[in-house]
């Protein structure tokens, strides 16, 4: 067997295991930051192709009026672009029907040119959703939950994913009245199919087909437009032939178009004053801003939003900067003025008051006769609420999904048997019951149900539910596999807008760990303290008795022992006094103790009875100062107007003589003693003030223990009983007491009992 000898220099080697292990690191970060290089740059290269592209069909549509060559070469780019098998243009007839205008396809799969949908294919509620701006991206026909017929239809065509954005024209009618009320209106649709496989939809893809899509709706508004103005030219050369014709032959038809030009400047002036109304009247921001950035409209929405008036911001520099850097470094308002147009850019800006507000921004140049651009054009729309409601909604879910109680969605009906079927379960569900939510979904929760569940709470449950309440109940339950568990569940009926209870959701909690650990810390925590006051009770009382005790005894045997002692009368009655004093403080303790007892076992006897307090408390006062000594002041105040008040006189004695005697016990070298008494409306306020040793910060929290005194009471008597009964006699007034204290400084006690009526 070869021993190993050990390295000659172990330090070297050591040295040689970190170099290898510091070029692995480098060589993996070097390997790491290329990577991550080469995703960026292909990320910068997609984006910098998605911009193209989307400038390239802008600019088509600028520089272009025919719209079936705007559409062809959006097909054709989108296709090639995507790297789709088809991308088509879907055009959506007023009767529910469409049509593929344009396509670009890949070989072999069929074409659907020309082809007529049937209105199945898209009923109304997708109209509804696409007129929305919603968009649809099917992942794989034969896994997602979609229509029977719409999957057998565009399988037929082998469509295994599809890419759906609609083409929305925001008005039909641009010279009524009817436009002001009108939605935006589905042109069609452009579809991006997958048929070779399923294919995940990137989120990049559906910005840039809504993109495009948006591109095409300006398209098709501006052929309409240029179509519109075809006509109106065509019209309008006819009534200048006509009108020359007539000229020609009579002055009445020159009158006549006289009459016609003056009504074609009611209808221009008509049509300025229809804008007008289009604008006051929008819902959404709408400002102009000439080249210097001057605002010249601002409507009213505009002042509701941001909190200016026209007034305020009219022919001067816009509130609302655009002048601030987007991603690419250039300016909204430089890039608008250089011919770009944005469409739902999201910015954050700040109102008149300083609160931010959340905004979805389009901006548009703004052309004169002779398409120069003059200005800007903006819609704004508030979208801060929208957001706030999305991240509750993402916080709400997220709690749900995570948490470790169990959450349970039913219908809201019927109570009666079957009961309200399942909707909805979470994953601590299955922790905690055994069941899936296939296993449950449709069922009752009341399959949890079993023997031992007490029917009592159930009967709760039955009385909430009638009656649409909440309630929390604990019962027994069973797991799939059988196995009882403590169940706690809250039960929260859930209302829509209407006020239509609509569900109820239970938040359930398995406690069969708590209810058993409950009874054991309980149990072992009474015994501690059972055991704790015990020691405390005999440790004092050894004490406590044995003091008054020896002093009495030993007053007696000077009695007994000195016979000459009686006839000595100052002297006997000293010893008589030291007997009785003792006794009365071994009475005072078993008083305290009794008090105390009585208390807890709650039958400490409660006779309240009106009483004029605040001369009781001047009387107790002066009582007290007899007691006092010299080296003591005692003050009595009142403020407000005194009223009557139902108080238990015996304990509010105990109250008072506790509290004033501690702050002379504990203010050995004497000082200011004040009593203050507060009438307000509905409370009546005691304090007690002293100048004396004060109470330590760590045994304030503990003053109301039985037996327990602070730490640096050092010989002066007690008991650490005084506070015990001062509270429990505030109690059973429902009132509350409070302490501040310092030590060196002194103590204030507060008594705060509420006035019954």
């Amino acid at each position: 067997m070869l021993i190993p000898l050990p390295h000659p220099f172990p330090w070297v080697a050591s040295d040689i295991a970190l170099g290898g292990l510091f070029l692995v690191g480098i060589y993996k970060y070097f390997n790491q930051e290329i990577a991550r290089r080469h995703r960026v740059e292909k990320e910068l290269r997609q984006q910098t192709e998605r911009e193209r592209l989307v400038h390239q069909i802008a600019q088509q549509i600028r520089q272009s009026l025919d719209l079936d060559e705007v559409m062809a070469t959006t097909v054709e780019e989108v296709q090639r672009f995507l790297q789709a098998d088809r991308v088509l243009i879907y055009r959506l007839w007023d009767n529910g029907t469409g049509c593929a205008i344009h396509e670009t396809l890949l070989p072999p799969y069929p074409t659907v040119l020309g082809q007529t949908f049937p209105e199945e294919v898209f009923p109304q509620e997708y109209h509804q959703a696409y007129s929305l701006g919603k968009t649809r991206t099917i992942t794989n026909v034969d896994q997602e939950d979609i229509e029977e017929c719409l999957a057998d239809f565009v399988k037929q065509f082998g469509v295994q994913a599809k890419l759906v954005v609609p083409i929305i024209q925001e008005y039909r009618e641009a010279d009524s009245q009817a436009a002001v009320n009108s939605h935006p209106y589905l042109w069609g649709l452009l579809i991006a199919h997958q048929c070779s496989h399923p294919r995940q939809w990137q989120g990049w893809e559906v910005d840039l087909m809504k993109q495009l899509a948006t591109q095409v709706a300006i398209a098709i508004q501006q052929s309409e437009l240029y179509h519109q103005l075809q006509q109106l030219n065509s019209q309008l050369e006819q009534r200048v032939q006509q009108r020359t014709a007539e000229l020609a032959t009579a002055n009445a038809s020159l009158r006549a178009e006289i009459v016609e030009r003056q009504r074609t400047e009611i209808a221009l002036r008509h049509t300025n004053e229809t804008l007008q109304a289009l604008v006051t009247a929008s819902p959404r921001a709408i400002l102009m801003l000439d080249l210097d950035g001057q605002v010249k409209i601002w409507n009213p929405a505009a002042e509701q939003m941001f909190g200016w008036t026209e007034a305020e911001v009219r022919d001067r520099p816009s509130p609302i900067r655009l002048d601030e850097p987007l991603e690419d470094c250039a300016t909204l308002q430089g890039s608008v003025l250089q011919g770009k147009t944005y469409t739902r850019v999201e910015l954050r800006r700040a109102k008149k008051d300083g609160t931010g507000v959340d905004l979805i921004f389009s901006a548009a140049p703004l052309l004169d006769t002779n398409g120069q651009i003059s200005g800007i054009v903006a819609v704004i729309a508030d979208i801060t609420e929208q957001k706030q409601q999305a991240e509750q909604l993402r916080l709400l879910q997220s709690v749900v999904v995570n948490t470790n109680d169990a959450v349970i969605i039913t219908e809201a009906e019927p109570i009666d048997e079957p009961g309200p079927r399942i909707l909805y379960v979470n994953e601590a569900f299955t922790r905690i019951t055994g069941y899936t939510p296939d296993e449950v979904l449709g069922k009752t929760p009341r399959i949890l149900q079993g023997p031992k569940t007490d029917r009592t709470e159930l009967q709760k449950i039955r009385t909430a539910l009638a009656r649409w309440e909440s309630v929390t109940v604990e019962v027994i339950n069973y797991r799939k596999d059988g196995l009882e568990f403590w169940n706690e569940f809250s039960l929260v009926p859930v209302a829509d807008a209407k006020g239509c209870y609509t569900h109820w959701i239970a938040v359930q909690r398995d406690t069969t760990a708590r209810k058993r650990a409950d009874e054991i810390r309980l149990s072992l925590e009474r015994e501690r303290e059972i055991s704790t006051l015990k020691t405390r009770f005999f440790s004092m009382a050894s004490h406590e008795f044995r003091t008054p005790l020896s002093t009495a005894l030993a007053a007696a045997q000077v009695l007994e022992n000195s016979q000459d002692e009686w006839h000595n009368t100052e002297k006997r009655l000293r010893n008589l006094r030291r007997i009785q004093d003792s006794v009365n403080n071994m009475v005072q303790l078993l008083d305290d103790i009794l008090t105390i007892n009585r208390a807890e076992a709650g039958n400490l006897a409660f006779n309240p009875k009106p009483l004029k307090l605040e001369r009781y408390c001047r009387h107790f006062v002066e009582e007290m100062r007899l007691s006092a000594g010299t080296h003591h002041i005692l003050t009595f105040t009142c403020q407000g107007k005194s009223y009557p008040i139902n108080l238990d006189e015996k304990l509010m004695h105990s109250i008072l003589s506790n509290l004033l005697s501690n702050a002379i016990k504990y203010s050995p070298q004497g000082g200011h003693i004040r009593l203050t008494l507060e009438f307000q409306p509905n409370t009546v306020l005691l304090s007690v003030q002293d100048e004396g040793i004060g109470i330590p910060l760590e045994d304030q929290q503990r003053l109301f223990e039985p037996f327990h005194r602070g730490k640096n009471v050092h010989t002066i008597p007690g008991t650490g009983l005084g506070l015990v009964v001062v509270k429990k006699c505030v109690e059973q007034h429902q009132g509350t007491i409070h302490i501040i204290s310092e030590v060196g400084i002194g103590t204030t006690l507060s008594i705060a009992i509420r006035r019954v009526i």
